[in-house]
């Protein structure tokens, strides 16, 4: 009876021991090109129900008005099971997204946003690349670096990876059109995007 309890709780440690194993992933940082990480709940969208982290990557002309690349970013959400996504759960994501990310950035914060000034307009494509579904629309919001309107393009690569319970949300977002020399980068990077799983090492 002993050896069969110090078995099982060997056999539960051991478990316990995998499922914290971080899992690996590369998204890549090309050269200049900035970064950030969150973990999920994200402070200025707490309602979004993911578990797991958002990593991002600035392109070098990100906040300069007159670059290319304004506004030019991609962000990966790496997060825990699979998501049951529609049109308009994505909608609602970026929505609560990108109300919260302007009002979380206010340098006055006297001032009262009007409430739900974005607008996601994004509709399913042919999945592009290695997606399980692909996104593709506009996205009406406030630019927080200046307090006016702004459009962006926006790409939605989703990626479901079973064999490590996680999935891979990837988003590429610029004012600039879909077939701009930035977009050419963001797509690289997103192209190169992979997993590593370590309970396997």
């Amino acid at each position: 009876m002993i050896k069969k309890t110090l078995f099982l709780a060997f056999l539960l440690l051991g478990i316990l021991k995998i499922n914290a194993q971080e899992i690996k992933y590369n998204l890549p940082k090309l050269p200049q090109w900035g970064s950030e990480k969150f973990n999920f709940p994200i402070d200025f969208a707490p309602n979004i129900p993911f578990r797991g982290v958002e990593d991002l990557r600035f392109a070098p002309g990100w906040s300069d008005s007159k670059s290319s690349e304004y506004w030019a970013y991609t962000f990966l959400w790496f997060i825990e099971g699979k998501p049951r996504l529609s049109k308009d759960t994505v909608n609602s994501y970026l929505r609560q997204y990108y109300d919260g990310l302007y009002v979380s950035n206010l340098k006055n914060k006297t001032i009262t946003p009007p409430k739900n000034f974005t607008v996601a307009d994004m509709k399913n494509i042919p999945p592009l690349l290695n997606d399980q579904e692909t996104y593709e629309g506009r996205i009406m919001t406030l630019n927080f670096l200046t307090g006016e309107p702004i459009t962006f393009n926006a790409r939605i690569h989703v990626r479901n990876l079973p064999e490590i319970g996680h999935s891979a949300i990837l988003i590429e977002i610029s004012p600039e059109g879909f077939k701009q020399p930035v977009w050419v980068e963001m797509n690289n990077i997103i192209g190169a995007f992979s997993v590593t799983d370590n309970s396997q090492n």
